[in-house]
């Protein structure tokens, strides 16, 4: 088993911050296997789950296949909706639509809801998202007293610069949480710029929610670039998520093209993931206006949710590029699965992502990348593969040509993705969150456990949470 990626300690901060992780020292796979239970029971908690599609959903689903392959069980909570199937391994909690891409935000934390959690005899609590079902995670741990593994899936900061949240709502969820946790509001500094309250705002909320967490798991150092994690070094791993896509026919490709009224020479720049304003989709779509002036042919296909559609719309006229443009909307995997085989180059102009599963996806099936974000191209199991384009649209432009119009550089690039992107399997990523869950259990103790159901009953007797 390929401990690398289990980078605990202070040296795991200093090499990311030197440049220098790949001088970290692994921790002993002998010593990681011996924490490890025989069968292993995690509960996951996340605010989001199908019928939507994202990154979360997509790592979630990827690991309890794969942890059940080694014999591991895995209990989601998750909101409910409408379109999601019976499911003996689904607590599905009361939710109500928000509006968006199929959205739904569940009620705050009960007591019963945890007894409902407690029945499943959990070993491990593994909280994935900060929103209500994320801190019902947190009750539950502390209730039960168990190990609580927590990641770190989202840039907050960067979701809040992207949709411009004010101070004073931030500050509003922040006082709600620190209530919910039993914990005193964090003092925020005053003065700055409204940025940087907006950001100590986001910063200070993470620090309540990753309090208690016995392992903090970041896909990628990425992260650690942008936002200060408020973690002490030995709880801190890095756990890429591993993907794998479905098996698809040969004709899967040309019948997307067909079905999509795309030619069979014509060359396809493909993006998949949120059409939407913090994915970059402004760059991708001016690159694309100034790429089609000089290769004419070329066909640029957005597959995910569009949320503002008069927005991309506006991007599609602006730039020129509406007829020569697919917009799908969210499929579901096989059919992406056909559009990674229909394209030619993959476009990831987000900088808000702190790994980019569909990066991995798009090299699984051969596809180079061109990358917005040089701390995600420099890091991760892809790391150094595709093309960093940074943010200007010419240079983004000027990358997609030469990938479009060098076949045998995009083979080259596109093989070496994939051989990387195989290295990072699911099984591979389930081996090592196994360890990781097993060191979460050797790092609580009794002690800390009797403390954490201590804090627990605090916040339950309060009636705003059993009614």
């Amino acid at each position: 088993m390929d401990l690398r990626p289990l980078l605990g300690a202070r040296r795991f901060r200093r090499a990311v911050a030197h440049g220098e992780l790949a001088s970290v020292v692994p921790l002993d796979p002998a010593a990681a296997a011996r924490d490890i239970p025989p069968t292993l029971r995690i509960a996951h908690f996340t605010d989001t789950y199908v019928p939507r599609r994202d990154g979360v959903v997509t790592s979630l689903q990827t690991l309890t296949a794969a942890m059940s392959e080694l014999g591991h069980s895995s209990l989601l909570v998750v909101p409910r909706h409408p379109d999601q199937p019976a499911d003996e391994d689904l607590l599905r909690l009361f939710s109500v639509p928000c509006g968006v891409a199929q959205f739904r935000l569940a009620a705050w934390p009960r007591s019963r809801h945890v007894e409902r959690v407690a029945h499943w005899l959990p070993h491990v609590v593994h909280v994935h998202t900060p929103g209500p079902v994320g801190l019902l995670g947190i009750f539950a741990a502390r209730r039960l007293g168990l190990p609580l593994v927590q990641t770190y899936h989202t840039d907050l900061r960067a979701y809040a610069d992207a949709y411009r949240l004010p101070s004073r709502v931030l500050s509003g969820v922040l006082r709600c949480y620190a209530r919910r946790l039993g914990s005193p509001k964090p003092e925020i500094p005053r003065g700055g710029s409204r940025v940087e309250r907006r950001h100590a705002i986001v910063d200070a909320g993470t620090g309540l929610l990753l309090a208690d967490a016995d392992a903090v798991l970041v896909p990628t150092p990425a992260i650690l670039t942008r936002c200060r994690l408020p973690v002490d070094d030995d709880r801190l791993y890095l756990a890429p998520a591993g993907v794998g896509l479905p098996r698809i026919p040969p004709e899967a490709g040309p019948e997307f093209r067909r079905r999509h009224g795309i030619g069979p020479d014509e060359r396809v720049v493909l993006f998949v993931g949120r059409v939407n304003r913090e994915k970059g989709i402004d760059l991708l779509t001016e690159a694309f206006g100034r790429l089609r002036r000089v290769v004419a042919d070329a066909r640029l296909v957005l597959v995910g949710a569009v949320y503002e559609p008069r927005w991309v719309q506006r991007l599609l006229e602006q730039a020129g590029i509406v007829d020569r443009t697919v917009l799908t909307g969210q499929l579901p995997p096989e059919e992406v699965a056909a559009a990674y085989a229909a394209s030619d180059v993959f476009a990831f102009p987000s900088l808000t992502d702190t790994q980019g599963l569909v990066v991995q996806e798009a090299a699984l099936a051969g596809l180079p990348t061109v990358l917005a974000d040089a701390a995600l191209h420099a890091s991760g199991p892809l790391a150094g593969t595709g093309v960093l384009a940074g943010t200007d649209p010419m240079r983004f432009a000027e990358a997609l040509e030469d990938l479009l119009t060098n076949p045998a550089y995009r083979a080259k690039l596109g093989a070496e993705a994939r051989r990387r992107a195989q290295r990072n399997s699911p099984a591979a990523y389930a081996q090592r969150m196994a360890a990781i869950y097993g060191q979460a259990v050797r790092r609580a103790s009794s002690a800390t456990r009797l403390v954490r159901a201590d804090r627990g009953r605090g916040p339950f007797r309060s009636r705003r949470l059993i009614a």
